[in-house]
């Protein structure tokens, strides 16, 4: 029978512990490896939500009034920057009776107005006197501050493009005008200003 001398056996010993410890080792690397992967997806996965979540609380939205020609008539509430057709397909889409051609559906809708889809054949002068009829604008003497955007309201005595924009501002956060001589709460908007605008400018 084969006998191993003390030496031989020390040294295989050795060879055996090393490979075992080379094996723990390398198995270790693995799953610790695998642990760092799994982390940093876990990482980014609650970056992705917490951005998510940023832009949920970011995005701003608006009311409008969509009746006339549609399926279903009503106030919806949609994204800031959305178009009439976004509206419209809210509202069920156009009916049969609808005269496209006088629709707008590229239209940017604005906080609180309300649009009429005319039916085919009906008659631009007959509709209600809003400034915003139908998708497009219609002509009028006065500007509707509530509604007006900035080239409109640069059509005004006095007032420029940086006045504009307060305008708008100042509609955005503090809501729509209640009387005409709100406009005079914007910055720049003194005294002699509104004289020189009041008979210009409405709020409906």
């Amino acid at each position: 029978m084969f006998k191993l001398t003390k030496r031989e056996i020390v040294v295989l010993g050795i060879f055996i512990f090393t490979i075992i410890v080379f094996s723990a080792d390398k198995f270790y690397m693995n799953t610790s490896e695998e642990l760092i992967v799994e982390h940093k997806n876990k990482e980014i996965e609650n970056i992705e939500k917490s951005q998510e979540k940023k832009d949920k609380i970011l995005e701003k939205f608006i009311i409008v009034d969509i009746c006339g020609e549609v399926k279903v008539p009503g106030v919806v509430k949609l994204k800031e920057g959305s178009r009439l057709i976004d509206g419209v397909q809210t509202v069920g889409g156009l009916l049969k009776t609808a005269d496209r051609k006088q629709v707008n559906m590229a239209k940017i809708l604005v906080d609180g107005e309300q649009i009429i889809i005319p039916k085919i054949g009906e008659d631009l002068e007959e509709c209600i006197d809003t400034q915003q009829v139908y998708g497009r604008t219609k002509t009028s003497n006065s500007v509707n501050i509530n509604t007006a955007s900035k080239n409109e309201l640069e059509l005004l005595n006095g007032v420029g493009e940086v006045l504009a924009e307060r305008i708008i501002q100042y509609r955005e956060k503090k809501g729509r005008f209640n009387k005409v001589e709100d406009i005079m709460n914007v910055s720049g908007v003194g005294d002699k200003k509104y004289e020189m605008i009041k008979e210009q400018i409405r709020i409906n």
